[in-house]
């Protein structure tokens, strides 16, 4: 007797609308090794939020309260140190922003303010994300693996730049190498 996959009747089905917003998530970084049915757990948490010309999204030392997906438009993340403002990298559709929301009691390491006309952010908030954490262990593991893989990538890019400057360099050099 072979073992075939049989049909199941009570399999969730999902909409046009939510297949494009599951494919959408796929391609994300903290999504994209989660199953379809992972992450349709976060579709009813997800809140479409449009944003004004300049309009902050969040600002340095803020709480990490929220995750945010750019949909459409363009970010700019700036870094300031005391009077002085650097732009470090703008980010438009794809992006994810305010990633430290998926780590408890975390700020903000960056400012984030709308650059472009009009931008479309996805705002995930982070009592939803730990809701889901705290009954599905294995969409927080893979969740937490791929923030430990960015921030290790990241520490990388910054002593590469560190080295390569001989101690001095600006923040941007080390964002805009990709």
């Amino acid at each position: 007797m072979s073992l075939k996959r049989r049909f199941n009747p009570f399999k969730k089905t999902y909409g046009l609308d939510e297949m494009e917003m599951l494919s959408f998530l796929g391609e994300l970084l903290l999504f994209s090794d989660l199953t379809t049915d992972e992450r349709a757990l976060f579709l009813p948490h997800l809140h479409k939020r449009t944003y004004e010309k300049d309009e902050v999204v969040f600002l340095r030392n803020d709480p990490a309260h929220a995750l945010y997906i750019v949909a459409r438009g363009e970010v700019m993340l700036t870094l300031d140190q005391d009077e002085e403002t650097e732009e470090i990298m703008r980010v438009d559709k794809g992006s994810i922003i305010g990633e430290t929301s998926i780590l408890k009691n975390k700020k903000r390491f960056v400012n984030a303010v709308v650059k472009s006309e009009k931008a479309t952010l996805f705002v995930l908030p982070q009592v939803s994300i730990h809701d889901i954490f705290s009954s599905h262990a294995k969409i927080k593991v893979k969740m937490l693996e791929a923030v430990s893989n960015l921030y290790h990538d990241l520490n990388q890019d910054i002593l590469k730049t560190y080295q390569n400057s001989h101690g001095f360099f600006y923040m941007s050099n080390v964002y805009n190498r990709k």
